[in-house]
Order: C-alpha cells, then sequence, then structure tokens
C-alpha cells in the first residue's frame, strides 16, 4: 500500500527539498528553524536514494563510486551525519561501534538579512533586519557556512548532479515554495 501523498520521483523529492530550503531559511523561531534545518537534510539524504534508483545503481557495488565521491564532499557529509544523528541515537560505524560526527559544529548564530516586497503604491521596499537567528555549521575541514549558504551550497550540488545526467525538474510557483 503506498502513502498518500507520497514522494514518488527523483523529481518529487528535489522539489520537496526546495520547499524544506525555504521554510528552514525563512522561520524566525530558532526551534522551528531547526527542526526545518533537520528536514532539509533528511531530504537532501534522501536524494542520494532517488538519484541511484533513476540510475539504475542498484547494486552497492553500482553505487560505490558515488557513495566514494559523495563522502569527500563536506556539505554531503554534514547532510549525512544531521540526517542520521535525526533519526538514531547513536551513530554507528559498519560493524555498529560508536563513531562520532564528521561535521564539526552546528550552532546558533545572528545573521542579517533583507525583506523586499512591493507595496500597495507600488514601490519597492527594503527593509535590513540585523540580529535575525541562524545556524552556523562548521563541515569537515573547518569551513563556516551560514544557514542559508549551506543550504544553498547543498541544493547547487543536486542541480548539478541533476543536469550532468539529463535529469530535468521543473519550477515551482511561489505560492507551492511558501506554502501561502
Amino acid at each position: 500500500m503506498a502513502l498518500t501523498p507520497r514522494l514518488d520521483s527523483l523529481e518529487a523529492i528535489f522539489r520537496k527539498l526546495e520547499r524544506e530550503f525555504v521554510r528552514a531559511f525563512h522561520h524566525a523561531n530558532l526551534t522551528h528553524k531547526a527542526d526545518h534545518f533537520y528536514n532539509f537534510c533528511i531530504t537532501a539524504h534522501s536524494v542520494r536514494d532517488y538519484f541511484l534508483e533513476r540510475l539504475g545503481k542498484i547494486k552497492p557495488t553500482d553505487a560505490q563510486p558515488f557513495n566514494d565521491a559523495w563522502s569527500k564532499i563536506p556539505v554531503l557529509v554534514t547532510v549525512a551525519d544531521v540526517a542520521n544523528t535525526a533519526k538514531h541515537f547513536q551513530l554507528r560505524n559498519n560493524n555498529r561501534s560508536p563513531r562520532s560526527a564528521r561535521t564539526k559544529h552546528v550552532r546558533h548564530g545572528k545573521t542579517t538579512m533583507a525583506e523586499v516586497y512591493i507595496n500597495d503604491r507600488g514601490e519597492l521596499i527594503v527593509k535590513k533586519k540585523t540580529g535575525a537567528p541562524t545556524y552556523v555549521i562548521e563541515v569537515e575541514g573547518g569551513e563556516k557556512f551560514e544557514l542559508y549558504a549551506f543550504m544553498n551550497e547543498v541544493m547547487n550540488h543536486w542541480k548539478q548532479q541533476l543536469k550532468s545526467h539529463g535529469i530535468r525538474t521543473r519550477r515551482q510557483s511561489l505560492a507551492q515554495l511558501h506554502g501561502s
């Protein structure tokens, strides 16, 4: 029996990833932002499975070159760490012994944002907002990303992977992305 609604294609999971990106970035409450960030990472990690399935890389030996390459990309390592710590109490090696996350830190931070909109008179309004809550992610190797930059890096990786394999995704409307 299939669940409804369901994510039944690579394109569907990628569109969900885009929506999680928007939710995580735009939520003002740090707890809810963290929830959406976890969901973003879980979804981004799931894209791997959908991608491999699309390519017909079902056997572990067929998927291994992809997994080996992805294990060298720090933002994807962090995605896996966050996704797996969200669903497992303890990270473990293949031999079931406990292991530490490869990601250095995910910490609260502050950032500057801009609200951009057009008012009723058709005027462009830009409001700068300083001290907006965010997260700062320090990946393996020490590079630090503010939440938006981190998620954007992940999105760009998957866009490039899909494009390089001739997989096209359609744009979502703003109403669909924002849930309005």
